[in-house]
């Protein structure tokens, strides 16, 4: 089954895309203007596929995003979160950590309950666990990780000097 006549709508022409290519530094994007260029010249999509070695189903779906929207359709899109201001209020796990060291068993969603009473905010687990992380708060307990905590008492515990109880 022969492959169907590659179909390329002239949104820019060729100089200009030869041009995006000398002048990006994004990978992906180069090689997808590339095979645009490619089916521009009239070449088979296996031949593009061939020569940019990826799959003739790429070369399928960046001719078909650049019909769509152009050079733009084909840009590299951003991963990850989105920069910009923090969502919570750092005062909130502030008054959550004074909160804990009152004492008492602190679980995730322990925590996640006392901002929703007290501070009317639903935030997610991860995020509650993260943030009190940070502020060297262990997800388990309302007690600083180990690596916090007093170096000589740590010392004393593994000679045997301290009774187990203070190991809990």
């Amino acid at each position: 089954m022969a492959t169907p006549p590659l179909i390329v709508i002239t949104h820019d022409s060729l100089p200009t895309l030869r041009l995006a290519i000398k002048k990006t530094s994004d990978a992906a994007w180069r090689q997808r203007l590339k095979a645009i260029v490619k089916a521009h010249e009239g070449r088979k999509r296996k031949e593009i596929a061939d020569e940019l070695m990826t799959s003739e189903r790429s070369v399928g779906l960046w001719i078909k995003a650049y019909n769509a929207g152009g050079m733009d359709a084909l840009k590299t899109k951003p991963s990850g979160r989105k920069p910009g201001p923090q969502r919570w209020e750092a005062s909130i796990f502030d008054d959550l950590a004074a909160e804990i060291d009152k004492g008492g068993y602190w679980s995730i969603p322990r925590m996640q309950a006392w901002i929703s009473k007290h501070r009317k905010k639903d935030i997610p687990e991860q995020t509650v666990w993260y943030r009190m992380d940070k502020l060297n708060y262990s997800y388990k307990s309302a007690r600083p990780h180990p690596a916090q905590g007093s170096k000589e008492r740590q010392e004393a515990f593994k000679k045997g000097a301290l009774p187990h109880s203070w190991s809990r």
